[in-house]
Order: C-alpha cells, then structure tokens, then sequence
C-alpha cells in the first residue's frame, strides 16, 4: 500500500511539473458572428458608435462599416441572428455561413485540431454576414475588405508559445455560386483550418506585387508550400477538388514585378528545376497522391508534417525528411514527384530534392533505361504569352455520376450549374506578434 501511495504521489507530480510539455492541449473552438450594421464615410461611421459595434474602414481608405459582433451558442442562435427562423428562409450566403458551421464541427477536424502547434491554442470561426452589401458597383471593396482568410496572434508564454487563430468565413470569394455557394465556403474554411496547422514563415513580398496567389502561380518556395499544404487539407474533406487543381496546371502564371500576369504552358523553359516546388498546386498535389497511394498514407503524411514542422518548411525539405521518417517509400515519393512535376526534372534535380536515397538512386537508374519508356519530349523553344480569360465554368455529372468542372457546356441534355471562373485568387493572411520587440517567433502567408 506505501509503494502505490507513493507511485500515487510521483505521478501527480510529475503531471503538474511536466504535462504540458508532454501532452498537447486540446484546441478551444469557439464560433461568432459579425454583422454589417452600417455603411458610409469614416468620419460620418466614427462619430458616436453603438455600443458593442466597431468601425472598420474600408480599403478605399474613405468609407466604413459599423460592425456587431456576437458569440453563437448553436445552430437556432446562429439563424435568429441572421434574420430568420428558419433555415429555408436564408440567404445563399447565409446558408453558406450555416452549412460552415455545421462543417467545422464534424468529429473529421477533432483529429486535425491535435496537430495544432503550441501550448495553448484557440480558434475563433467568425462568420461574416455580408447580406445587403454585395453590390459591388456601390460597395467597390466588399471583397477585399472581408475576404475569407485566418488572421493569426501568436505569444511567447513559458512552455513555448500560444497560438489564436481567427478564421474569417464571408463568401466573398464565391460571390454568383448559388447552390454551390455553401460548399465553396466549406472548401475554404478546410483551406483556411490547413493554415492553423502549419508553422511555415513565409518569404518578404512571398506573393508577389498583388499579395494574391493562383494555384498556378510561381510564388515563393515557402509560400508556396503553406498554401499547398492547405489546399491538401481542403482535399482531405473534396477530393473532387484534384481534377480542378491538375486542370489549373496546363498552364503557370508568373506575376510581373510591377504588376499584373504572364501565363504559359506548364512545359514552356519558364519553369525548371525546383522551380516546379514554388507552385501551390503541384505541392498540393504531391501531399494528397503520397496521402491517396501509400498504405496508412494520410498518417503517414500528417505525421511526418506535425514532426518537422517548422518556420523553414518547403517541399524539398518535407520530401527529404519523410524519406528519413519511411525509407521504405522512397520510390514511391520519387515517382510521386516525377509525375507531379511532369517529368521535367533530371535527375541532378531530383537528387537535389530529395537527397541521395539509395532506394532514389535505383529509381533514376530505372528512369534512365532504354527499358523505361522516357516522359515524352518536350519542345524548347519559348512559347507566347497566353492572355488570360476569366470564363465560366461549368458543373455537372457525368454518366458515371462523377462531378466535372468544364470551361464548355456539357453533352446536350445534361443538366449543369455555373459559376465565375476557378482562377480567383487567394490572398495573404495577417499575422499579429504579441511582443514584436522581444519575440521573433513570426509566422505568416
């Protein structure tokens, strides 16, 4: 009985003293919503605000809004604020902002929310009605001023740090789905929860003179490994989404440096090497068919992601170690990234990528054999600019019931939905420092 009191009491102490560097704690969830309660010049909003409302100025730098924000309790709480009593009674959008609710509950995320880095860490969805004021010919920065993003606080405290993140769901990103309005929201609050995960410290000026990102666009190598490593974790929850993503890279866009967009052919001499790694799609792409053809893969991914994770993350890195952590899958993840790279790569490329595996070694031999058929050759000389055409994109099934995302009409008879064209761009997402001056610990995309 003394050697259990005292094994007892060993226990307890060492729970308190060494805990929290041990065990990870749990991720508190909590949901607001924010209204639109007023709209006009800065001067005019400033003067005499309601209490419990705030201003925000707009991106036009002369007008604002007045704003209320209230914390939601449930689902029958969330439709009254909205204006409804029942759920067929919403808007698009708001039935948008109720179906992303419901989504970011699913027991899919509690898994998810463990691999969140630090020691203390919450997330507050805050949902933006933004009903009333999506005329942009009069409201001209609605999008801009609540585009759909995951505003980060991260603070130094004594076990390592503590980390917020405010994710900001509007629909202002998927203004004219209709029907598809609810699931693009969903998609993007999966994209924007993949950014919660990831410690990466994203390169000065990563996005370019716009601060936007295409999925097909040649951005920064970190950059460009937060944003496909997000888009990774909006598959997990879309895998249709793929199509849409390998239908993007027939061709890359590379922002000029004063502003605006060149567009070529994905096999133009624009992109070589590791340069392929600085585009969002294919990263996304080699994280979800590593996930999709490996035994346990999605594990094994995960795992490997939560044990590097780190402010220096890119695909290069990320490949190297998860050869370390499973060097049984080495072959694979060259041929993984061969395919996703379209076979552009040599084979001092690919060894720059991935290190020098024997099991890598063994593959290029292969790759170089008279008995391996070569990826197909491609022409070198520089290709014309593509203009680019935003367009509409057409949604329908096909006869196996599959899902399909066409810039053409489907077969005659076929029932279809449109929508704006899949080439809206993401935008970077703030980040606040709690001690800027003491604290270097700064992550951002």
């Amino acid at each position: 009985m003394l050697k259990r009191s005292l094994l007892l009491t060993l226990l307890a102490i060492f729970s308190a003293c060494f805990a929290p560097s041990i065990w990870a704690a749990e991720t508190t969830v909590t949901t607001s919503y924010t209204a639109i309660t007023a709209f006009g010049p800065v001067n005019t909003l400033q003067q005499n605000v309601p209490e419990g409302e705030k201003v925000i100025i707009s991106a036009d730098g002369q007008n604002a809004y007045r704003v209320k924000t209230i914390k939601v309790t449930d689902e029958a709480h969330l439709i009254r604020l909205m204006g409804a009593a029942t759920e067929n009674e919403l808007t698009d959008l708001q039935k948008g902002l109720l179906e992303t609710y419901r989504f970011a509950r699913q027991a899919e995320f509690d898994s998810l929310k463990t691999r969140i880095p630090g020691q203390s860490k919450t997330i507050d969805l805050n949902l933006v009605d933004i009903t009333g004021y999506t005329d942009t010919s009069r409201y001209t920065k609605i999008t801009d001023d609540f585009w759909p993003q995951n505003s980060r606080t991260y603070r130094r405290s004594s076990d390592g740090f503590e980390l917020h993140s405010e994710i900001r769901i509007s629909g202002t990103d998927c203004l004219g789905y209709g029907s598809d309005t609810a699931r693009s929201m969903q998609s993007t609050f999966a994209h924007e929860f993949g950014h919660a995960l990831d410690k990466t410290f994203t390169e000065a000026n990563a996005y370019g003179h716009d601060g936007a990102h295409y999925v097909n666009e040649k951005i920064e190598p970190k950059a460009s490994f937060a944003e496909g490593f997000a888009n990774f974790i909006k598959m997990l929850f879309f895998p249709e989404e793929e199509k849409e993503f390998r239908d993007s890279l027939k061709t890359v866009k590379i922002e000029r440096p004063q502003g605006g967009y060149d567009e070529y052919p994905i096999a133009s001499v624009q992109i070589s090497g590791e340069g392929f790694l600085d585009i969002e799609a294919i990263n996304a792409l080699i994280f979800t068919r590593l996930a999709a053809d490996l035994p346990d893969g999605q594990k094994l991914v995960l795992d490997s992601f939560e044990k590097h994770n780190q402010q220096e993350n890119r695909m290069s890195r990320f490949l190297q170690n998860f050869i370390k952590d499973y060097p049984q899958h080495a072959t694979v993840v060259a041929q993984t990234l061969d395919r996703e790279t379209f076979g552009r790569l040599s084979d001092a490329d690919v060894r720059l990528i991935l290190g020098n595996n024997p099991d890598v070694q063994k593959y290029l031999a292969a790759r170089s054999s008279p008995n391996v058929t070569p990826p197909a050759p491609q022409p070198e000389e520089k290709y014309q600019v593509i203009t680019h055409k935003n367009g509409t994109i057409y949604k329908w099934k096909d006869a196996q019931g599959n899902w399909q995302f066409t810039d053409q009409p489907p077969p005659a008879g076929v029932e279809y939905t449109t929508r704006g064209s899949t080439a809206t761009p993401g935008k970077a997402s703030p980040v606040k420092i709690e001690n800027p001056d003491t604290d270097p610990f700064i992550i951002g995309y």
